[in-house]
């Protein structure tokens, strides 16, 4: 008798753990199996093909060309968010040519001034809608792309950065922070071997990188370092594709 309550109650046990996991700690959904967010992140990036994202800030400059040349020469494509007001009558081909050659253009901002970027959220969009004016005049279509200056979590906008983050969602504007960097524009002049080393220590962490790099008149090493990342990059198994291709990404809210 005692063994036969024992096993009623195993067996009661066990559907009652099922039945939790089915539907309390994941969801439930009208009886259908859903996974949390956190399990949905896991999975994807898990099960994600290795797929490399090169990302440049600060263009266009004369530095834009030799990028470009690089990219086309080893076939690969990358992300470039443009500066407004550096979209000078003499770089406008630069920029034409950056998408012929399937590569991907976004808002960076207008000025890349902090105190008028980031004086208020009038202002912010303000810049915004000009850079994008800029992009489309030249492209002949809106952008869609976005990175923040100085990141999503910068003390500047992280105040009030939720609210322009769902602001620019309603216009269809997707946001893309980074997961591995560079460091190229961290005090003066940085050496190649930095640059790539950089690259290179926080890379094969994830399988789909977001990765930082520069494209200011400045950044002569990061335009000749350039191929190496490339070959290093794709000597790990990845591929290269642009933002447009991937989800949004921006810094988790813990790191404000």
């Amino acid at each position: 008798m005692r063994k036969t309550v024992y096993i009623l109650c195993l067996c009661l046990l066990s559907t009652l753990v099922y039945c939790e996991m089915k539907y309390d700690i994941i969801g439930e959904r009208e009886g259908v199996y859903v996974p949390t967010s956190a399990l949905v992140s896991q999975v994807k990036e898990e099960n994600a093909e290795k797929t490399a994202y090169l990302s440049f800030d600060d263009g266009p400059s004369d530095n834009t060309v030799k990028i470009l040349k690089t990219l086309r020469e080893k076939k690969a494509v990358a992300t470039f968010f443009l500066i407004g007001n550096e979209i000078t009558p003499e770089r406008e081909e630069i920029v034409k040519e950056t998408v012929k050659e399937g590569n991907a253009v976004g808002i960076h901002t207008y000025c890349h001034e902090k105190d008028k970027l980031y004086g208020s959220e009038e202002s912010f969009f303000e810049d915004f809608k000009m850079a994008a004016e800029a992009i489309r005049k030249i492209t002949g279509k809106s952008p869609v792309l976005h990175r923040f200056p100085w990141g999503s979590n910068n003390r500047y906008v992280s105040s009030y950065v939720d609210e322009l983050h769902d602001r620019l969602h309603k216009m269809g504007v997707k946001s893309y922070d980074w997961n591995v960097s560079g460091e190229d524009s961290i005090g003066g002049t940085v050496p190649q071997g930095i640059i790539f080393q950089n690259v290179k220590k926080d890379l094969t962490r994830f399988r789909q990188p977001i990765i930082l790099l520069h494209d200011s008149a400045t950044m002569d090493n990061t335009a000749a370092v350039l191929g190496d990342i490339i070959d290093y990059i794709r000597g790990e198994g990845y591929g290269f594709a642009t933002l447009d291709k991937r989800e949004e990404y921006m810094f988790p809210a813990s790191w404000r």
